[in-house]
């Protein structure tokens, strides 16, 4: 693993992953004082070289108390869902490739542990947090002024925000109270919470529609604590900033109970308590009179053993579906899917071998239809189906699916155009006597000569002959026009010659 900053995020393959302990920023959030020297040398009638300085104070700032959605890629487990998460430590995935590590820890100590995050998160069980509990460990999130942040009151620890760090109380922030023994049982060493965070760079060729940016580079949180099995859990983001002397389990001296901590978002979902697990069923197959292929096998009851069709369906992994029909009817159909508890025999589209095993157009021209029993066979059907959502599930495959798609049909039109040219071409040239050889070209030029050559055409004239005839008709007499046309002389200057005399 490497801390250097990502300069060109093209070089991670699809389909590969890059880790990063941690990626630094250029400047954590803090303080910084810029200063500048300048020194004058070989100046005139001065004894001495001149100096001058300039003094710049600058703050970087970035989330501290209040963290964006916006700043939040996703969530695992996902919140408000329900699923076998007991095997999973929770984790938050953040756009920010450097969040976790833009402030430091100890605010006093801004360029020690640098590698550790200011930010962690809790695993709470259901009894831990829930106000109907008796056990309950933490108090309701609530809103308060930074100033009471760091000053809370008798028996709550506050975080150690520094000597400058006096809050206001215009400034709020949510904060939530854990029980001090309970949270220092929970929460993770100060040594620990680098390994409970990371950045991540992968290739997010093609995945435009998820909105990510095109750098590729996330950063990421984990929890130390695995979720409760069976029951609700609350997992709460809070910043550890100010209490990197409360993180490993010392003693803390003064009368607390609670301590204080910034909330900056929670979630809550819920784990299943599986009894089939995996490791419980394949010892179960080791125990005596278990096993065999009875265990992935459907159940049958006396009905279904005395009807030979039915058991040999149920033997080789079939199973009675109900399905409606596009004509609307409901019918009973067979289905099994790609894993089975006997051998199968390969299909073939080859005519010797029946034929009945594709290649097919859409689904339902793989549908098997059994005329001894009257049920379909829904097997290929439905793995049809399958295979094509998975595919057009390929936003690069599909794109290209469809581009090659909309080129086929635009040859395929343009084929049809060119025929039916070809057949008006071969139509008139089968109307000219003496035809030779088809050529598209050459009949079209023999229909339009043959039709346009029986159009009375109006016979070009020239500007001369215009005005001599149609402009100026009676001006000229027949001996003057003739003239002029001989001698190849200008109406207009002829017309106002005649006019002078």
């Amino acid at each position: 693993m490497s801390n250097s900053i990502i300069t060109d995020p093209g070089t991670v393959a699809a389909g590969d992953i890059q880790f990063f302990d941690s990626i630094q920023p250029p400047l954590k959030t803090d303080n910084y004082t810029l200063s500048a020297k300048q020194t004058i040398q070989n100046v005139v009638d001065s004894g001495d070289n001149p100096e001058y300085d300039a003094l710049k104070k600058l703050t970087i700032d970035g989330p501290r108390f209040v963290l964006q959605p916006s700043n939040i890629h996703s969530l695992f487990p996902p919140p408000n869902q329900v699923g076998n998460f007991a095997n999973f430590l929770p984790n938050i995935v953040f756009n920010d490739f450097s969040l976790p590590w833009s402030r430091a820890i100890d605010p006093g100590k801004t360029t020690q542990n640098e590698d550790t995050p200011w930010m962690g998160l809790l695993t709470l069980y259901e009894a831990e947090y829930l106000e109907t509990s008796s056990s309950r460990k933490i108090s309701t999130p609530q809103t308060v002024s930074t100033s009471q942040l760091v000053n809370p009151g008798a028996g709550v620890l506050p975080p150690d925000l520094g000597t400058e760090f006096k809050g206001s109380d215009d400034e709020k922030v949510t904060v939530i109270d854990i029980d001090l023994e309970y949270f220092q049982a929970i929460a993770p060493k100060l040594e620990e919470l680098k390994y409970l965070s990371h950045a991540r760079a992968v290739n997010t060729d093609g995945k435009v529609i998820l909105n990510m940016d095109a750098d590729g580079c996330f950063s990421l949180c984990i929890g130390n604590r695995v979720p409760g099995v069976g029951q609700r859990n609350m997992i709460l983001l809070v910043s550890f900033e100010g209490h990197q002397d409360h993180l490993n389990s010392a003693s803390i001296t003064g009368s607390f109970s609670k301590i204080r901590l910034v909330h900056l978002g929670s979630w809550e979902f819920t784990t299943s308590k599986f009894d089939r697990e995996f490791l419980t069923m394949m010892e179960a197959i080791c125990q005596p009179g278990n096993g065999g292929t009875s265990l992935i096998q459907l159940s049958t009851d006396q009905a279904t053993e005395k009807n030979a069709t039915a058991k040999e369906a149920l033997d080789i992994g079939y199973v009675a579906l109900q399905n409606k029909m596009r004509v609307g009817e409901n019918a009973t159909s067979w289905y099994r899917g790609p894993l089975v508890p006997s051998p199968t025999k390969r299909g073939s589209s080859q005519p010797q071998d029946g034929g009945n095993y594709g290649p097919y157009i859409y689904s339902d021209h793989a549908m098997h239809y059994d005329p001894g029993t009257g049920i379909f066979n829904h097997a290929y059907s439905a793995a049809w189906q399958i295979g094509r959502l998975l595919a057009l599930s390929d936003a690069t495959f599909a794109q290209g699916m469809f581009n090659w798609r909309a080129e086929y049909l635009k040859s395929i039109i343009n084929q049809a155009k060119q025929k039916k040219t070809q057949a008006a071409a071969a139509s008139i040239q089968g109307e000219m006597s003496g035809a030779g050889p088809l050529n598209l070209h050459a009949a079209t030029r023999s229909f339009f000569s043959d039709a346009f050559k029986k159009v009375d055409w109006d016979t070009l004239k020239t500007r001369k002959q215009k005005m001599l005839t149609d402009q100026f008709p009676a001006v000229f007499t027949e001996v003057e026009k003739k003239a002029i046309e001989e001698n190849d002389e200008d109406p207009l200057l002829k017309l106002h010659q005649k006019i002078k005399q």
